[in-house]
């Protein structure tokens, strides 16, 4: 495995945007809501849309996104190349920063969301090849939608980081041929 890969670099940026929340507590203004854009506020807009992502409330939260992002989001950096993962990267970040804007009223950050695309695109690839884990896959999909309903973590967030894992997969599949 690659130390300098995209998904060890986007679990240092998360580490290093969520200590400094500690310096700097003004920097959670940036979670994604739509505060920035209704006060016509479009830099700060862009910073929230490039912030939200990175930024976790606590350690714990952070870590496990960490292990996951490593375990898995290596695995797949590797299997669908780095160029792809880039990509796939940004454009769930804009694809899920505008269905939060739209259907949720809250405020949403952490880089689980990414992970919830990874799994969900893993799901899939694990399907396709008749992989056995896909039906664990699905299951840990299905707990972390529903595990809204006794908790403050995004349903919006959540549904639409895994609706944007099956786009993009599917997506990845037309292109290949």
């Amino acid at each position: 495995m690659n130390n300098k890969s995209l998904s060890n670099t986007l679990i240092w940026l998360s580490a290093f945007a969520t200590v400094l929340t500690y310096i700097i507590p003004t920097i959670l203004n940036f979670w994604m809501n739509n505060y920035f854009i209704s006060s016509s506020n479009y830099i700060f807009f862009g910073v929230q849309i490039i912030l939200y992502q990175f930024l976790h409330w606590w350690f714990i939260h952070l870590f496990s996104n960490s292990i996951f992002l490593f375990l898995f989001g290596n695995q797949l950096e590797n299997t669908i190349w780095r160029k792809k993962y880039m990509v796939f990267f940004i454009l769930n970040t804009f694809f899920v920063a505008l269905s939060l804007l739209v259907f949720s009223g809250g405020n949403t950050i952490w880089i689980s969301g990414f992970a919830m695309a990874l799994l969900a695109y893993i799901f899939l690839l694990l399907r396709k090849n008749k992989h056995p884990d896909y039906k664990a896959a699905w299951l840990f999909i299905a707990i972390n939608i529903f595990i809204w309903i006794d908790s403050n973590i995004s349903f919006v967030g959540h549904l639409s980081w895994v609706i944007f894992g099956i786009i993009f997969y599917y997506i990845s599949s037309l292109t290949k041929k």
